[in-house]
Formats: structure tokens, C-alpha cells, sequence
């Protein structure tokens, strides 16, 4: 290093900045005048009562859920007090990161579990059903609409920055599975939703090679494989969308308070809410804060905290946590192989969360494949929860659904546990099966976040249920309103706010007011059918979406 350089870099106790002022007086600042005010050494145990305020909205959480509904209502009605609590430092670090789900634009397109099996009296596989199917495309056809319109309107970056083009493919291997992608192609393609889909026959083998190199090459030849492809399907950043839509609430006024967490919900007299949060400060710590309207979008924290407000309607309600690991491939060669996603059926028996996956990713601009989820047990209700979620969350009520939900998915107990115990060459086995000539070195695993999936009654049976999705639970009055569940969950963020704002205010003199900009927002919605649901669908209602959408969103298939 040069001489000179080297004196400017460096100093000696002599220099300035090494000089004290005077003699320490045991305090590490300037000392201001007191001023009378100060809660003291012992402020916590001096009795400080809580300050309060009053606003029109409360969110609980900064996910994806709470982003959009805050920001749907800010643009409804910008003159409205609006308040959302997060407990983590940035918002979307939960379950909207980019790590802690699968980061698909979920639109039925390759998903294995929205089509249901129906098989013929020898027990030979008949067809497939698609309403769940096609309800779960129009849900996500909404939020295409609704982020186009946020993107024209500047209240979104660069889609770039968080949303791709990425073809959805439906993966059978070996006979039986290839029979499923056959009979669930011939049921969905001739539905306009899904006219754009196509089938790549067990012995199209250049063609399997053109859609998906890495699954296609190495493969055993006499193991069958079966493909459809869909190219309007999409590889979305929620981290990166959700830290956008808080952004665009807070331009428009909202208020975002980081590092405070909900403690408490409890209705006050005049039927407005009170709810406590606690956060590490130099006052007492505790701030109540009233509101006309609750949106609890805490992800598993949700029914912790919509048990704490008391109301009846989530009586009966558990959830069960299950968390996991993704595997990881970082290798550019590898990744630019593989720029689609793919979903395969699960092993048979199977429960409906064990579709596995095999994505292509961008996380923060960086460009990944991840495989997955392994399942593990966990009590925990969110990534950066407490183990003593779940136990907190037992009640009298549901007690007794929950054993007999348990009861009925013992085999996801047992994949989970087998997922817990399985080395780092049983999950290569895994990947192999999409991938087989996955390279061990290629592959790193990585911590996943938490899906809190819905154990509630039966509405038919009155018995305990496992419900894989999510629900939208409110009190009667429509005042405090929570989201429950996981898959699909962070897709259907837009079907979701609808579902709030038709819930709990659609009896009241504001939804009529809202009708036409939410027309604006999304145009297919229309207050006279269930959020999200498109009411008439024609070949052509689809495809102006999806060319609008795509080039709006520049997604437009490639």
C-alpha cells in the first residue's frame, strides 16, 4: 500500500477522532434537560397506561394478503385511517418470501390435486373432475387483471422484478400416471379457460425432450412419461410483490409500523375493536389502538388471534403446521435447462399436499430451480413463531375434530415422519425421479416456511376434517374478518380482498359506492357472483385477458 494511502486509512491516539471531551460522566450522550416526562428506569411496573388511538382500519400482519386487501381499500376510500402491524422488520418475510412457498401463479394448469380422480366400476380410471380446477384459474385470472391495472396505474415496479412467463407442465410418470395426464387432458381442453393446453404422448420422446430437457434426458427407456403443457402459466416473486403493494399503500397514505406485535383483540363496548400491540420502545411499550374494521391476515397467527377476539363463527377451528426443506440448484447451466415448472401426482395414497414439484425460480432477481417441498412436523404456526402455537390454540370446541381429522390423514403423518428421517440420498432419489441426471453436488437444501393447514367440523358429517386451501372467517356483524389455510393461497390474494370487502361490507351503503372501481381494478368482477368467479366465460373473455394481462404484465407466453 502506498505511504500516503496508507496515512489517510489509518490513525493514532493523537488524532481527533481518538479524543475524548473532558472527563467521562457515565453516559454515552449528551445529556439533555430532563423535562419531567421520562417513564423511568421502571416504566414497565410504574402503571403507564397504554395510549390509545382511533383509526378506520386495522391490518394485522404486512403478507401478501394484508398488502392487498390495505391497499384495495386505501384506493376505495383514500380519506380513511388505515394502520398495519407487522411484528418482523420488513414486510412479506413470513409466508409471502419467495422461499417459503412455491412462487406459482396457481391457475390449475399443472396441478395435480385440483382434479379429482373418478374411476369406473372395475376401478379403471374414468375422467377427472375440473370444477376446482377451473374456479382456481378464474381466481387467478382476477389477479392478473388486478395487477395489470396496479402496474398501468405506476403503483407497481417493472413487472420484471416479480412475475415471468414460465410454461406449467403436468408430469405422469409410469403407466398409471400417464393414464391420469391422458384423461385429465381430454376433460380440461376443450374448456376455453384451458384451450391453449397441449399433450406430449408417451412416445413423443423429442418432443419431452423440447419441453423439459433435464426431465426427459437419462430417463430409463422403457419407463412411459406424459406431459401437457400450458403456456400462459406464470413464476411469481410474492416477497417482492408484497414489499411493492406496501410500498403503494404507504405512497397513498397507509401506515406501516414494523417490529409491533398484536397481543390482543377484544371488542369494546360501542362494537368497535381494541387491539393491543407491544413493541420495545422508550415509553411503556403498549399501544391500543381502535378500529372500526380488523383484517387479520397473520398467516397461522390468524386463528390465534381470531380466537383471542372471541367470535363463535371459529369455534370448532384448528390448524395443523407442517413446515419442511426445498432443495436448491443453483448451477446457471443446469437452471437455463429448466425455465418451467413442473407437478407431478403424488406416490398413490398419497395425501394432496405431497404433490411434488420441480420450478424454475427467480428470488430476488436470482434465478434458481427449486424441488420439493420434504415435509416435516413442526408446532409452530409461523416460520419465526413460537412452538407453543399449537398448543395455545387447542380449545374445548375443537378438541375433538382435530383427533378425528388426525385420525383420517394418517398417511400424511407417515409421509411426514418419513420425510423426517430421510437422508440427503433418499431426497437425491427424489429429485431423480423428475430429474435423473440430478448431480448431488448441484443441490443444497434450505429451510421452507409454514402452511398451517384448516382442521374444522364437516359441515355435512359434523366430524372433524382436514380442508387443504384457504377460508375467509368473519363475524357476524362483519366488523373483524381473518384468512385461515394455506395452498392456493398467496395465487388467490386478489379473490381474497373480494371476498373481504363482499363479506363484510357487502350489506352496507360503501360496497355500492366501490362497485364501479373495483370494475376499474378488475374488469371481469361483478358484485352479483361469488369473488373471484368470472360469472360468463367465453373463448374470448379469456383471451382478451390473457393478451392484455401479458402485455400489461409482459408475460405473454414466448
Amino acid at each position: 500500500m502506498a505511504p500516503k494511502l496508507e496515512k489517510r486509512l489509518s490513525a493514532c491516539m493523537e488524532d481527533s477522532i481518538n479524543q475524548g471531551v473532558g472527563g467521562f460522566k457515565g453516559s454515552s450522550m449528551r445529556v439533555a434537560a430532563k423535562t419531567g416526562k421520562e417513564p423511568g428506569c421502571f416504566s414497565c411496573f410504574s402503571g403507564m397506561k397504554p395510549k390509545q388511538k382511533e383509526v378506520d382500519v386495522v391490518l394485522i400482519g404486512a403478507g401478501v394478503m394484508s398488502a392487498t386487501v390495505g391497499l384495495m381499500i386505501r384506493e376505495l376510500e383514500p380519506d380513511w385511517k388505515i394502520v398495519m402491524y407487522e411484528r418482523l422488520g420488513q414486510p412479506g418475510e413470513e409466508s409471502s418470501n419467495g422461499f417459503n412457498n412455491a412462487g406459482t401463479g396457481h391457475a390449475g394448469f399443472m396441478e395435480p390435486n385440483y382434479t379429482k380422480e373418478v374411476n369406473n366400476p372395475d376401478g379403471t380410471l374414468k375422467t377427472v373432475t375440473t370444477e376446482k380446477v377451473e374456479h382456481v384459474c378464474e381466481q387467478f385470472l382476477s389477479s392478473r387483471q388486478y395487477w395489470n391495472y396496479l402496474t398501468r396505474k405506476g403503483l407497481l415496479p417493472s413487472p420484471e422484478n416479480w412475475i415471468h412467463q414460465t410454461n406449467h407442465i403436468a408430469l405422469g410418470v409410469g403407466k398409471d400416471q400417464c393414464e391420469f395426464i391422458k384423461k385429465r387432458y381430454e376433460a380440461m381442453k376443450n374448456n376455453p379457460l384451458f384451450s391453449t393446453m397441449e399433450i406430449c404422448l408417451p412416445e413423443e420422446k423429442q418432443k419431452a425432450a423440447q419441453w423439459a430437457p433435464l426431465i426427459a434426458a437419462g430417463r430409463d427407456p422403457n419407463q412411459p412419461i406424459c406431459m401437457t403443457k400450458v403456456p400462459h402459466g406464470t413464476d411469481v416473486d410474492y416477497g417482492t410483490l408484497t414489499k411493492a403493494k406496501v410500498t403503494a399503500f404507504q405512497n397513498l397514505g397507509g401506515d406501516l409500523r414494523l417490529y409491533n406485535e398484536v397481543q390482543d383483540v377484544k371488542k369494546d363496548k360501542d362494537g368497535k375493536w381494541l387491539v393491543t400491540t407491544s413493541t420495545k420502545g422508550a415509553g411503556s411499550g403498549v399501544c391500543i389502538t381502535k378500529a372500526k374494521f380488523v383484517f387479520v391476515g397473520a398467516g397461522g397467527w390468524a386463528l390465534l388471534l381470531l380466537q383471542k377476539a372471541g367470535i363463535p363463527q371459529v369455534n370448532g377451528y384448528m390448524a395443523l403446521p407442517v413446515t419442511g426443506d426445498w432443495a436448491v440448484c443453483q448451477n446457471p447451466e443446469v437452471v437455463a435447462k429448466h425455465r418451467v415448472k413442473v407437478y407431478a401426482p403424488g406416490a398413490p395414497g398419497a395425501p394432496p399436499m405431497s404433490m411434488p414439484h420441480l420450478d424454475y425460480r427467480t428470488i430476488g432477481g436470482k434465478e434458481m430451480l427449486l424441488f420439493g417441498p420434504f415435509g416435516s412436523i413442526t408446532l409452530k404456526f409461523l416460520r419465526y413463531g413460537s412452538p407453543m402455537d399449537a398448543i395455545k390454540a387447542l380449545k374445548p370446541g375443537n378438541i375433538i375434530p382435530t383427533i378425528g381429522a388426525l385420525s383420517k390423514n394418517l398417511s400424511l403423518a407417515v409421509m411426514l415422519l418419513k420425510d423426517v428421517f430421510k437422508s440427503g440420498a433418499g431426497k437425491l432419489h427424489d429429485i431423480q425421479h423428475y430429474y435423473p441426471e440430478a448431480d448431488p453436488d448441484d443441490w443444497i437444501f434450505i429451510p421452507a416456511g409454514v402452511r398451517a393447514q384448516i382442521i374444522k367440523k364437516d359441515p355435512k358429517t359434523g366430524k372433524g376434517m382436514l380442508q387443504f386451501g384457504t377460508e375467509v372467517v368473519s363475524n357476524a356483524e362483519g366488523t373483524i374478518v381473518g384468512l385461515l389455510g394455506a395452498s392456493p393461497g398467496a395465487s388467490t390474494c386478489v379473490s381474497i380482498a373480494l371476498d373481504v370487502i363482499q363479506k363484510c361490507f357487502g350489506d352496507k351503503p360503501e360496497f355500492k359506492k366501490w362497485a364501479p372501481k373495483l370494475k376499474q381494478m378488475i374488469p371481469t368482477f361483478s358484485p352479483d357472483v361469488a369473488a373471484g368467479d368470472m360469472g360468463k366465460i367465453t373463448q374470448q373473455i379469456v383471451n382478451d385477458i390473457y393478451t392484455s394481462t401479458g402485455q400489461g404484465l409482459r408475460i405473454s407466453p414466448k
